[in-house]
């Protein structure tokens, strides 16, 4: 069970070099769907750069904690694929070098992975998050969504701003609400500003000198229906202009809030400002939290084991195992998500089944490749 500190040092540097060119090309592929939406709608609203840089700081730990275990299995395969294939794993056997000179290495590394992912998964995801949905908020009170020169809809509202001034005022607004079936009507105002009230979760247009139309009016009544007015309040709620709902989402939730939904749900609270109900649907995020991060470590004693009994090869070969061992350890653990959250199987049963099943092959493989020696 010799350790070389030489090989050791070799065999980390030839994976954390893989894993680092694997980071490179898998950060753009992760990027969360929803966050991409989000990027979209902010980088075309004329934000300013500090806004920008904002929104790159919450970006950029949201992809490297999905991102890094992904290029560690690549990365790990591609190295153990190079070595096999220069027929250096066989050379260390050869020197009496036992199982021990490759899979202590490699599982020290995937153990390091194996952390900085929870810190990334378990800390960083939820603050980051919630840090968008405050920039959401934040540009939304600003109107910086608001583009001069074009029409948003938001529902069974419609705004229009003719120019935004350099104080972020607004000149020459149209709002078209037909959110009421009875009644629909108009407003047109020469000047406004957004302000937004974090308790009520309303955006709120403050108007100067303009005409409120209501609609349908006859013809003949037309004075009637239309109101002059020098100061006017539209107020609407946040989430129908488009900003992030006040009421976090499952992901926004950091373990200790998770927990205490989960004892708040079974001592009959209603909990109006919580998104789900269903309890089993928090304790499954709970055990996805805390079981991804083992993956690397996991994906290292596979793949270790996997050169030690000298199936990987080349490197093309190893690239390949690796996209194997993604889709089938993913794909398996997004299954076991909606089967816990529907109540077939126990969470923490069901999202741990995929680094069980690593687990034991891991282990087979090891005695398996003892065997062979």
């Amino acid at each position: 069970m010799a350790v070389s500190p030489t090989i050791a040092r070799y065999l980390v540097t030839e994976v954390a070099q893989y894993t680092a060119l694997g980071l490179v090309i898998a950060a753009p592929v992760v990027l969360i769907p929803s966050v991409f939406d989000r990027a979209e709608e902010f980088l075309g609203a004329g934000i300013t750069l500090a806004d920008q840089f904002e929104f790159a700081r919450c970006i950029v730990p949201l992809v490297i904690g999905y991102a890094l275990p992904i290029a560690f299995l690549f990365g790990l395969m591609i190295a153990i694929g190079r070595l096999d294939g220069d027929r250096e794993v066989t050379a260390m056997r050869a020197s009496g070098l036992g199982s021990a000179a490759l899979i202590v290495p490699i599982g020290l590394l995937g153990a390091i992975i194996s952390a900085v992912t929870a810190y990334f998964i378990i800390d960083l995801e939820p603050r980051c998050k919630r840090e968008l949905v405050a920039l959401s908020l934040r540009l939304a009170s600003t109107g910086s969504l608001i583009e001069e020169g074009r029409f948003h809809e938001f529902g069974d509202r419609m705004i229009f701003v003719q120019k935004r001034g350099a104080d972020r005022r607004l000149e020459g607004v149209m709002i078209s609400d037909s959110s009421s079936p009875e009644r629909s009507f108009r407003v047109f105002a020469e000047t406004g500003a957004f302000s937004f009230d974090p308790e009520s979760g309303m955006l709120r247009l403050s108007l100067e000198n303009g005409d409120l139309r209501i609609e349908p009016a006859p013809i003949a009544a037309f004075e009637d229906y239309r109101i002059s007015f020098s100061r006017f309040d539209y107020d609407f709620p946040a989430r129908q202009f488009g900003a992030a709902s006040l009421q976090y989402r499952i992901d926004e939730l950091a373990l200790g809030e998770l927990r205490d939904a989960i004892r708040r749900i079974e001592a009959g609270d209603r909990g109006e400002d919580l998104p789900y109900r269903n309890p089993l649907i928090y304790s499954t995020q709970i055990q996805r939290m805390v079981a991804i991060p083992f993956s690397p470590l996991l994906f290292a004693l596979v793949g270790g084991s996997l050169g030690l009994r000298g199936v990987v090869r080349s490197r093309s070969r190893g690239t390949l195992m690796a996209l194997g061992l993604f889709v089938g350890y993913y794909g398996l653990f997004a299954y076991a998500q909606e089967v816990a959250r529907e109540g077939a199987l126990a969470p923490y049963l069901a999202i741990w089944a995929p680094n069980a099943i690593l687990l034991v092959i891991g282990v087979a493989l090891i005695f398996d490749a003892q065997k062979l020696r």
